[in-house]
């Protein structure tokens, strides 16, 4: 299954109004992931360019088909007395080396002083402190 990333097209599309994909759900391991980001700059009603941090920690993961998701809910930072809400549910997961992984988040943020801003970013890798038991610290 491909995405869609146009903008006003991100990955909550293809889930349902509880986050869930549309296809069989359940939890997997219990793991969140923290992100960080930009968004991109807009102008609000004052004609002034700018642009806000985002960061969080998803929600627990939700199986989707032969992976899963994470759902995204934060607030941006604050500029000229506005912010804007991040509801979201991220990509499916992407491995990387060493069997951790991360996922893709591509949305925009609600409407608030007449604009949104549009945002592009993976998450952290899941659990990046964990030390295997047979380690010592």
């Amino acid at each position: 299954m491909g995405y869609n990333f146009k903008k006003g097209k991100n990955y909550k599309e293809h889930y349902s109004g509880n986050n869930q994909c549309a296809e069989k759900c359940v939890l997997v391991k219990n793991h969140n992931h923290e992100f960080l980001s930009s968004t991109d700059y807009a102008k609000d009603e004052e004609c002034i360019i700018h642009n806000h941090r985002i960061a969080g920690v998803t929600g627990p993961a939700i199986r989707c088909g032969n992976s899963h998701v994470h759902k995204i809910e934060t607030l941006t930072d604050t500029f000229c007395d506005h912010f804007h809400s991040v509801c979201d549910t991220t990509g499916p997961a992407i491995s990387l080396p060493g069997g951790k992984h991360i996922h893709l988040v591509k949305g925009e943020t609600s409407v608030n002083d007449g604009h949104d801003h549009d945002y592009f970013f993976t998450t952290l890798i899941e659990d990046p402190t964990n030390v295997p038991n047979d380690k010592d610290c």
